[in-house]
C-alpha cells in the first residue's frame, strides 16, 4: 500500500477563498440562461481596453517575449516612479520598485521577507480575507483588530499601540479599504507609520483601489 503524499502541515491553516465557489455557481446559472448580477469578485463588466490589447499585440510582434529582469522592465519601473511624483509628489526611485503579477503576488513576497514562524501581523477586521493566508503561509499569525464606524473601519495609531506585541513585525491596511471603501488620511498614515517605526516594525499599505477614487485627493 502506498503512503499518502507528503504535504506541508502549514497548508492545514489555509482556508478556502469561498468567493471563487460563489463565482463558479454564478457562472453555472448564467450558462443556464439566468440573468446574474455579479457582486462576488472585483472584476469589471467590460473587457480589456483596445489600446492595451493593441500594445500587447505590438509587443508580441516585436519579439518582446524573453526573460525580463527579475524585478521588472526598467522602463516600466521608471514610468511608475514618474507617476508617483506626478500624482502624489513623492519621490520613489525606480530601484525601489518591483513589478509583480498582481497585488497578491506582491503581498506574498512582502510577507515572505518579513515574517518568521510565530511572528504576528496586525490587520483590520473586517478586511480582505486572503491577506491572512499570506501570513499563515509563512507560519505567522494574522491578528484581526476589531474596527468600528468611529475609526471608519480602519486601523489607527491608537489601535496599533494597543495591539502591537513583542511578536508583531508589521501592520497591514488597505486604503481605500476592502470591503468598506473608506480612505485613510495622510496624517493618520503618518501616525501609524510612526508607531510601526517606533516598534521596529513595518506598515504595509495596499493601495490597489486608488484608481477608483474620483472625487478627492488620496495619499500614499
Amino acid at each position: 500500500m502506498s503512503k499518502k503524499p507528503h504535504i506541508a502541515a502549514r497548508m492545514n491553516d489555509i482556508q478556502p477563498f469561498h468567493v471563487m465557489a460563489l463565482l463558479g455557481r454564478a457562472r453555472e446559472l448564467e450558462a443556464q440562461g439566468r440573468d446574474i448580477v455579479h457582486m462576488e469578485i472585483g472584476e469589471p463588466d467590460f473587457t480589456t481596453a483596445q489600446p492595451i490589447i493593441d500594445a500587447g499585440i505590438k509587443a508580441l510582434q516585436a519579439g518582446q517575449t524573453h526573460y525580463t529582469p527579475s524585478v521588472g522592465l526598467p522602463a516600466l519601473r521608471e514610468a511608475i516612479s514618474t507617476f508617483y511624483k506626478q500624482r502624489y509628489d513623492v519621490d520613489v526611485p525606480a530601484r525601489r520598485i518591483v513589478i509583480t503579477p498582481g497585488a497578491s503576488g506582491a503581498l506574498q513576497l512582502i510577507f515572505s521577507v518579513l515574517v518568521n514562524p510565530g511572528n504576528a501581523v496586525l490587520m483590520a477586521d473586517p478586511g480582505y480575507p486572503c491577506n491572512r493566508h499570506f501570513v499563515r503561509l509563512n507560519e505567522g499569525e494574522p491578528v484581526g483588530v476589531p474596527v468600528e464606524a468611529d475609526t471608519d473601519y480602519q486601523l489607527t495609531a491608537d489601535l496599533l499601540e494597543e495591539y502591537w506585541s513583542e511578536n508583531t513585525v508589521a501592520a497591514m491596511l488597505a486604503s481605500p479599504s476592502n470591503p468598506t471603501g473608506t480612505i485613510v488620511s495622510k496624517d493618520a498614515l503618518r501616525a501609524m507609520h510612526a508607531v510601526a517605526q517606533k516598534c521596529g516594525g513595518h506598515l504595509i499599505v495596499d493601495e490597489i483601489y486608488h484608481g477608483l477614487v474620483y472625487d478627492e485627493d488620496i495619499s500614499t
